[in-house]
Order: structure tokens, then sequence, then C-alpha cells
């Protein structure tokens, strides 16, 4: 007859009869010795509770293979019982077959094992999910049957540890001498398919290394070779430098015996070494370390090339008046054109913030706007530049004053007097005596010209007549033949003759003119009074 005062003290007051009811359904099945040790009450009154309980029907127990004699009773939650724990009923209220029961009090033994001894160890268990509860599902894209077809693994029980304060965890399979080597082959694969879906990284620090507990010290040599020719064969799906993502297999000869498990030993592994358990959670545990170190110099790595590539293919096409400021334009130009790597690892923040903005300018966004968002750094970059322009300044100017003729002064003079940054190669240049000063430049440009113009001149001027020749005006006519034949570069000044110049000067590179521009040339002096005035304003 069913005690209802009992039930409703148990759904109200809880008490060790409830514990007993939250340890079956958390370890599904348990012995009466099991219950004993895990609630750390008597024996003969943990048998007590277990029959008071199954009297009013909530839970109910067998002796697996033989219902009398002294076998240990095994015990389960019925229906009532799991409702009264959880809300919600077990799949159905029958009697679970004998080598099921004996299988599932053998993982409770596992469990029974780390919480007894593991503590001694630094090993403690935070959570065990058994059965159903630590099974894991995935979708697999490529499956043979068909697309998003569930896959899973099915460890007979997951275990959430602390191993020194650090968090572990360990896929565990139980074999009570039924599991071949093929069935072993196709588990070893499932964990694979699981380790390579990349399922774990969601909730686990590492993939959970598989630690099979069978029943002799062969049967586990021979699994775990086993299992290391699946893994062997099997291509790697990640990178080999994330030593988190290896899928590590373990086999020991102790499933009647786990205490020993927990402590010695005695865990084969596919290299034949034998480990002990401590050894394989230390072993994960500096996986994981590694890997978050690696994961983490990767990252930075890919940022920072993101940031450089940003900048190099963006900074130099940036407008004076996206920006707002034309110094800091120029100077953006000048350094990704230089060395935009150095310009990073150099300044740091400020390259972050540019290469960010490049990024959102690119994106054209309707929302972005450019000046607005480039004022946090723009005054920065404009610092930059300032310093910059002086030293390069200083440099040219000391370069003028050691070799006043020095033709490579032209073009890094005209730049810095226009306020801009010429090429950092320009003024280094410049340290460097001329192999040749302007002057004798001019002259292997021109060469004999002046000697054929006077020839020229004169051989017109004897084939006019005796009136026109008097009133010839040679000066007229040499300018005239100047504009014919020569032609001027806009920034040096140098000289050319009209049948051998490109468009470029070969000394300055800047722009052949002809010879009626000559006149816009600016020369050397008005450009270096530029850059000191400049200097005395900044």
């Amino acid at each position: 007859m069913v005690d209802r005062a009992f039930l409703h003290r148990l759904r109200t007051s809880g008490g060790p009869s409830h514990d007993l009811l939250v340890l079956l359904d958390r370890l599904r099945v348990v012995t009466t010795v099991q219950a004993a040790r895990a609630s750390g009450a008597p024996e003969r009154t943990v048998r007590w509770r277990l029959e008071r309980l199954r009297s009013s029907g909530l839970v109910d127990c067998r002796r697996p293979g033989r219902e009398v004699g002294s076998a240990p009773r095994h015990w389960w939650l019925r229906p009532p019982g799991a409702r009264l724990v959880t809300g919600t009923a077990v799949a159905d209220g029958g009697s679970p077959a004998g080598l099921f029961l004996a299988h599932a009090a053998a993982i409770t033994e596992v469990w029974l094992a780390l919480t007894e001894h593991g503590p001694a160890l630094g090993i403690e268990v935070r959570r065990w999910e058994t059965d159903r509860a630590g099974w894991r599902e995935w979708q697999e894209p490529n499956s043979p049957w068909g697309e998003g077809h569930p896959q899973r693994v099915t460890p007979d029980a997951v275990a959430h540890l602390s191993v020194d304060g650090e968090e572990a965890v360990v896929f565990i399979e139980v074999d009570l001498a039924t599991m071949t080597h093929t069935v072993l082959r196709e588990k070893v694969a499932r964990y694979l398919a699981y380790r390579d879906s990349t399922r774990w990284q969601d909730e686990f620090p590492y993939c959970p290394p598989m630690l099979l507990l069978t029943t002799t010290a062969t049967r586990a040599a021979g699994f775990a070779k086993t299992a290391g020719r699946v893994l062997d064969a099997h291509r790697p799906g990640f990178d080999e430098r994330d030593r988190a993502a290896v899928l590590v297999s373990a086999a020991c000869g102790l499933v009647r015996d786990p205490g020993r498990a927990v402590a010695e030993h005695c865990w084969s592994t596919p290299d034949a070494a034998e480990l002990t358990l401590t050894e394989i959670l230390a072993e994960r545990a500096a996986a994981r370390r590694a890997s978050q170190a690696w994961f983490y110099e990767r990252d930075v790595v890919q940022v920072r090339q993101a940031h450089i590539n940003s900048l190099s293919w963006d900074a130099r096409r940036v407008k004076a008046d996206e920006i707002g400021s034309e110094p800091a334009a120029d100077y953006l130009h000048m350094v990704v054109d230089a060395d935009p790597e150095r310009f990073h690892d150099r300044d740091t923040d400020l390259a972050v913030q540019v290469a960010t903005w490049l990024q959102q300018l690119r994106s054209r966004d309707r929302d972005f706007r450019p000046r607005e968002a480039a004022q946090p750094f723009l005054a920065a970059l404009e610092a930059h530049h300032d310093t910059m322009w002086r030293g390069m300044a200083r440099r040219l100017l000391a370069a003028h004053e050691q070799a006043p003729d020095h033709p490579r002064l032209y073009e890094p003079a005209a730049t810095l007097a226009a306020g801009r940054l010429p090429d950092p190669d320009q003024i280094l240049a410049l340290d460097q005596p001329p192999e040749q000063t302007r002057d004798q430049i001019q002259h292997a440009l021109l060469g004999d010209y002046h000697t054929r113009r006077t020839a020229d001149i004169d051989q017109h001027l004897a084939g006019l007549g005796r009136r026109q020749r008097r009133h010839a005006d040679r000066a007229a006519l040499e300018a005239g033949y100047d504009n014919e034949h020569l032609c001027v570069c806009d920034t040096c000044g140098l000289v050319y003759l009209d049948e051998q110049a490109t468009s470029r000067c070969d000394h300055c590179s800047g722009t052949i003119r002809d010879w009626q521009n000559r006149a816009s040339v600016t020369g050397l002096a008005p450009l270096l009074t530029a850059i000191r005035d400049r200097l005395v304003r900044r």
C-alpha cells in the first residue's frame, strides 16, 4: 500500500530518501552497496530506504541473472520516481535487461572510483552525464544518408572534471567483454567525425579523449592498437598545430576495479605507452594551452596583416578632401609607399585607427562620414607629417651647404617648398657626393651646341643678300634657333636638346617643357627660401 504521507514528505521536504531518487536519476542504475558508498549511509539503512521507495512504486530492482541469493540488487527509477525528481517520466516502466543493468552498474562504479580516489590526485568530478545525457549530435552536410543527416557519438558517460583547479573532460566507454574490434573501429570513426565537425569547440576546452575500460590488460592493449590504426589512417581535418583538436584514445583492463584505473599506470595508448589518468589529463590541458597560444598568435598575425593590407591597398588612394587634411593625406601616401609594415609596428594604435577608417571608407556606407570619422587620429597624422617634413627640410638645407651644385637638390626642394613630403630616397641620395656637378651635367647635355648654332647662323647669314644681311638681328636669330632646338626641365632648369629629350628629366624627374616656357622655371634659390620660411613659421 502506498504511503501517501511519505510521498508528500518527499515532494515537499526532500531528505535522504529523496537524495537516493536524485542519485538514481543521475546514474540510472546503482547497486545497494554503490548507493551506500555514494550517500555515506550504512548499507542496512540504505537498503531500508530503497525498499520503502520500492513499496511506494518509485523505484524497482532485480538481481541480474540470479533473482535469489546474495547477489547485489540493481536499482533504477520507475516513471513515478522520475516524475517526482525531474517532472518528466522515463521512456518506459519496463524491467531493463540483465546485461544493461550490469553495464550501467559498471559505469556507476567508474563514477564512484573518480569521486572516491580522484581527490587525492587532484581530480574532482564536477558533472557526470551518463547514457543519453552524454550523447552528442551534430549535422553532417556530406553524410551518405543525405544532407543534414544527424550524426551522433554515444559515450557511456561524459566526465566533467577539475584537475588541480583546471577544467578537464573525458568520454568514457565501458566494455564487459562484449565489444568486438569491428565495433571499436566504428566507434573511433564516429569520434573522429565528431572531432572533425568541431562541435566539441562549443562546450569543451579540447576534443575529449576517448577512454575505454575493459576486462583485461591484453584486451585493452589490443583495443589501443586497433584505435591507433584507425587514427593513423584518418587524414586530419584541422591544422596540425591545433593540438587541442587531436583525438586521444587510451584503454585499460580494470573495468572490474576502476579505483586502480584512476591511480595507476595502466592506460595503454596506440604507441604502446602506459600512462596514468592524471598524465592523460595533463597532456590534454597542455594541448589546450598550446592551441590557445597558437590561435592567439595566428589571430594577432591575421589581424596585423589585415591592417597592413588595408594600408597598402587603400592609403595611397586617400584624397585630401576625404580625410579633411592635405598634410594627413600626404603623410599616408608617403608612409605607405615607404613601408606600411614599419608604420604599423612603430605606431600600432594609430595604424589600427587609420586601417579601420580605410576599411569603412572602402565599404562606401552611406551613413559613413569620412571627415568626422577621421577626427580622432587626424591631429596625430598632421603632427607626424610636420615632424617628418622638418627633418627632411633640415637635411636638404644641410646638403645644400655641403654641395650647392648637387643636381639632386631640385626635386625634393620643390616638393618640400610646396609643403609636401618627398620620397625619402631622394633625401638619402643627398648624403652621397654627386658624380658630376650641375655645370658638368649641363655641359654634357649641350655638348658643342653653341658652336653648331653659331656655324648655322653664320651659314644662314651668308646666304642672304647684302641688304638683308645688314638688317638681320643676330640675337633674334639665335633666340629663334634656341626655340627650335632646345627644351628645359621645369624643376631643375637643365637645358636639353630637343632631339634628345624625353618627357621627364633624367636627373630630377621634372617635366620637360618647350624652351619658350623657360620663364616658369623657379630655380633653386627661391625654393630654398620658401623652405626656410616654412621652417620658421611651423
